[in-house]
């Protein structure tokens, strides 16, 4: 009778950690643009990939299991990203009244929120910048721009934000007139 080269009840409590593991996982796969249900099923991919890895005799692991899976994951997402990239390729000869009415909506959504940002002022736009698209948190950002503390920050913030969906919705108001 051949060897096992795995116990069962092994596998069981190691697929038990590395499902714990999966939130972390599905958030990192949403940083790279991916969504929830295909998340799942990436690292449903790549738990198998590990357990094949795991049989055979001649890989060795160069990672701890959680690393070896969210690499997969990053790779498999990669690999589905581009063939989708370039399946989509062909498609821009397409004809522009085909062309699906949200897409449109939402890069007038992109123009006005972009209009927006430039006539919010340089203050507003260095804040907001800095705390969504660098992540910092508003005790650094206040000493940044010179605020007396995260408080006064995370005021000025609130008021930038507001005066950017006004400049939003005014912009909507705008372009819903013109339609009429």
């Amino acid at each position: 009778m051949e060897k096992r080269l795995y116990d069962p009840l092994e596998i069981k409590k190691e697929l038990a950690v590395l499902y714990r593991h999966f939130p972390e996982v599905k958030r990192l796969l949403r940083t790279f643009g991916c969504d929830g249900l295909t998340a799942e099923d990436l690292f449903q991919e790549a738990l198998i990939i590990y357990l094949r890895k795991k049989n055979d005799p001649g890989f060795e692991f160069q990672l701890a299991p959680v690393h070896f899976i969210k690499q997969t994951c990053k790779l498999l997402w990669y690999n589905a990203s581009r063939k989708d990239q370039k399946q989509g390729a062909g498609s821009l000869e397409t004809d522009p009244e085909e062309t699906p009415e949200t897409w449109m909506e939402k890069e007038l959504q992109y123009k006005q929120l972009e209009s927006a940002l430039t006539k919010i002022g340089e203050q507003c736009r260095e804040l907001l910048h800095l705390f969504y698209g660098l992540g910092w948190n508003m005790t650094d950002i206040a000493k940044k721009l010179g605020f007396r503390n995260d408080k006064v920050a995370k005021a000025q913030k609130y008021r930038c934000i507001q005066k950017a969906k006004e400049l939003v919705q005014e912009a909507q108001l705008n372009v819903e007139l013109n339609q009429f």
